[in-house]
């Protein structure tokens, strides 16, 4: 995605039957947070967590829970649900 006049990666992920979407980059150092390709979640799949530096977050609204990220959380981005499909908000 193009974010500020560059591209971005981010992420969806599926809790609690509701999608959320995420820039992805941890709010410690601008590194992805993936430990494996599209693997985002803790071991138990409670928390969101940095492969890199072992923050966690929460899934719901990518709040700093702990760890390095010293309560910088996820940017989190606008996304929608209609017919199956998931479409970004795009800010004006």
């Amino acid at each position: 995605m193009d974010r500020y006049g560059e591209r971005a990666a981010a992420f969806v992920i599926r809790y609690r039957g509701r999608a959320h979407a995420y820039l992805n980059r941890c709010g410690h150092v601008p590194v992805e947070l993936d430990w494996q390709p599209g693997e985002f979640f803790d071991v138990a799949r409670i928390y969101l967590v940095c492969a890199t530096h072992g923050a966690l977050y929460d899934p719901a609204s990518g709040k700093c829970l702990g760890g390095r990220c010293n309560g910088r959380g996820l940017v989190a981005l606008p996304v929608e649900e209609r017919d199956g499909q998931l479409f970004l908000i795009e800010e004006n």
